[in-house]
């Protein structure tokens, strides 16, 4: 990156979105030396030229382009750009990176899949989507001569960079584990307010984050790139603290090589991988003086996610390795379901993730069988009564099979059947 900084050759990035996430990343690449912030994608303008009035570009100068001429003349004279079509900023010629930060369902996976088919690259910190159709816009990546990833700095990203440092240990993976504060899965949209409004974050997101439904979706990301299933569905949450974390996980699990996380305790926002040493007589001395344990079982703990902050290692092994932070290896062995938050009757509208009438929990494939996936709540109305805290089947909601993420997971289940 100093190289490219010192030959004026920086990586472009056009920013899909400019909510929280996004405008941190603006900010961020703009003091970074060999990155370029060159464009922004909202349906908001305003929102768009405030994500580099933030990194200190005066409004005046931001380039308002819904036009391709406008857009390709501003971006030639190297001037901040904002544009409502995303269709615009795919064909652009000269962007090296697309980031996707709205974090929606519908919008964020439409507009990346359409990048791909372009050819271009994408970096996604979007879970949710990933969860859904990580599949498909990896195979979309690779029929087109582009890479898609999902990113450092988030939950999943910072469990694949801890699991592949333990399998490069040659250690055997016991568990990969995401470490959550509190868990309420009734978590209401009323009483996330005051949380949204203090951290800065949408209620949704906030929401979301309470009752679980995000760290459950964070999980089926790294069980679909790795290939470890849940242990059970919603996983068993272990209540725990650092110094104890590695045997309680162990004794909570019926069988090795699974997601997991843990509930409480002093894990902060960190993340953690397990272990088994498979010749442990030859590695105890060293790595008990490396102050990892005795074995034969170790912990690697990794003790935050820094989101928009790390992603730019992400953004530019896309451009200089030409590779993804990881690729599945295989098909996708989890998916994430709905769970009714109240009691539901027919003619319920479902509100989707971060609302008040359902959380998601992670299940294997097979279990998630005939089951309503979480993604798919906000286009979904009650047909049949659904108990609280039950899984809505499919059988008792009627979709709208119209809706983008609806059709685009149709589109990867075609694939996969094929």
């Amino acid at each position: 990156m100093a190289r490219r900084a010192a030959e004026d050759r920086p990586i472009t990035v056009g920013i899909v979105g400019a909510g929280y996430v996004a405008r941190g990343l603006v900010h961020l690449l703009d003091r970074l030396p060999g990155f370029r912030p060159a464009l922004v994608v909202n349906r908001t303008v305003e929102r768009g030229i405030a994500a580099f009035a933030d990194a200190g570009t005066g409004a005046a100068d931001v380039v308002v382009a819904n036009d391709e001429r406008t857009l390709r003349e501003a971006f030639a004279r190297g001037r901040p750009i904002v544009t409502q079509d995303a269709d615009l900023a795919i064909a652009l010629e000269g962007v090296d990176v697309l980031v996707e930060a709205t974090g929606t369902l519908d919008y964020g996976g439409t507009v990346m899949l359409a990048a791909l088919q372009a050819g271009r690259n994408v970096v996604s910190i979007n879970a949710e989507v990933d969860a859904t159709i990580g599949w498909l816009l990896h195979v979309a990546a690779a029929a087109h001569g582009a890479i898609y990833t999902i990113c450092d700095g988030d939950q999943p990203g910072v469990q694949m960079r801890t699991l592949d440092r333990v399998q490069h240990m040659a250690f055997d993976v016991l568990a990969a584990v995401n470490c959550k504060r509190h868990l309420d899965v009734h978590q209401s949209v009323a009483a996330s307010a005051p949380y949204a409004a203090r951290d800065n974050t949408s209620i949704a997101v906030t929401v979301s984050a309470g009752d679980g439904t995000k760290m459950n979706i964070e999980q089926a990301v790294v069980a679909n790139l790795s290939g470890l299933p849940p242990d059970c569905r919603g996983m068993h949450g272990v209540p725990t603290v650092l110094e104890r974390a590695l045997p309680d996980v162990l004794d909570t699990i019926s069988r090795e090589g699974v997601v997991e996380y843990t509930l409480g305790g002093d894990f902060g926002a960190g993340v953690f991988v397990i272990g088994r040493a498979p010749e442990p007589g030859i590695v105890r001395t060293p790595l008990r003086f490396f102050k990892l344990g005795d074995g034969p079982e170790y912990l690697v703990f990794s003790p935050y996610t820094l989101v928009h902050f790390e992603m730019p290692r992400s953004i530019a092994e896309v451009v200089l390795d030409g590779a993804p932070l990881w690729a599945p290896g295989a098909r996708p062995v989890a998916d994430v379901v709905a769970i009714a938050k109240r009691d539901l009757a027919a003619g319920d509208a479902l509100d989707g993730i971060g609302g008040d009438t359902c959380y998601g929990q992670i299940d294997t494939i097979d279990g998630a069988r005939g089951l309503l996936p979480v993604a798919f709540a906000e286009h979904a109305h009650v047909t049949q009564p659904v108990a609280a805290d039950e899984p809505i089947a499919l059988d008792s909601v009627e979709i709208d099979t119209d809706a983008p993420i609806v059709a685009l997971r149709q589109l990867q289940q075609d694939l996969l059947s094929s």
